[in-house]
């Protein structure tokens, strides 16, 4: 071997390992925000998403994040975490965690975005534009409205399809008592993981409209044409 050759080796091994240990890949960008942090940051319209932020907004806050072509917006007091799901490439969906509050999503494809909370998980069941709201009620409650499109909702090896207009309590590992007696489990059947009870679409779609306080002007929802 040369001299010339073991150099350019060296180098491309340096390059290699300063981008392996280099910073997070970019997911996507902060549209709007208003009392709005990222980790114990405030936050403000323009700056980079990358793999592993972790959002919040205050009482009164706002935010919108563009991931690709998949908008978040994540309402008053809560908290999301955005992450890359998967493989390295740059085609790998994003996942986004609600850790807390109410999170209204939009995405115009499958295989591009997918929301867990409580470690259920929700994803578009079909092609086409999907818009959909979750919210965080308690350790073993949320509640679900598929407003545009329909959804996959799987919890514990288990799943269900909400329908386009659909709204739901979800109820996670119910109780047997949560069940009534006519759907009592029968000794030697596994349990259920969740229960869905349907609500009315009117409760459900109070869906959450976003306000820049500050500047007393509306964010477009993400289903706007």
């Amino acid at each position: 071997m040369t001299l010339q050759f073991l150099v350019t080796l060296q180098i491309v091994l340096l390059l290699a390992g300063a981008s392996s240990s280099g910073r997070p890949a970019v997911l996507g960008v902060v549209v709007e925000a208003y009392r709005a942090h990222l980790g114990g940051s405030a936050v403000s319209p323009g700056a980079t998403v990358y793999d592993g932020d972790h959002f919040s907004t205050e009482e009164g806050g706002a935010l919108e994040l563009r991931c690709k072509a998949a908008l978040l917006e994540v309402a008053e007091k809560s908290a999301v975490l955005v992450r890359r799901a998967g493989n390295e490439t740059q085609d790998a969906e994003v996942e986004a965690e609600l850790a807390e509050g109410t999170l209204v999503f939009s995405t115009a494809r499958t295989g591009e975005l997918e929301i867990q909370a409580r470690e259920a998980h929700l994803r578009s069941a079909g092609e086409g534009r999907t818009v959909a709201q979750v919210s965080v009620i308690g350790p073993k409650e949320l509640r679900i409205y598929a407003r545009r499109g329909a959804l996959l909702f799987s919890y514990r090896a288990e799943s269900k399809t909400i329908a386009e207009g659909e709204s739901y309590r979800v109820i996670l590992d119910p109780p047997e008592d949560a069940r009534g007696k006519k759907e009592a489990v029968k000794a030697g059947r596994r349990r259920k993981a969740f229960l869905l009870v349907a609500i009315g679409a009117g409760a459900a779609a109070a869906a959450v409209i976003v306000y820049d306080k500050h500047e007393h002007k509306q964010v477009e929802s993400p289903d706007h044409p």
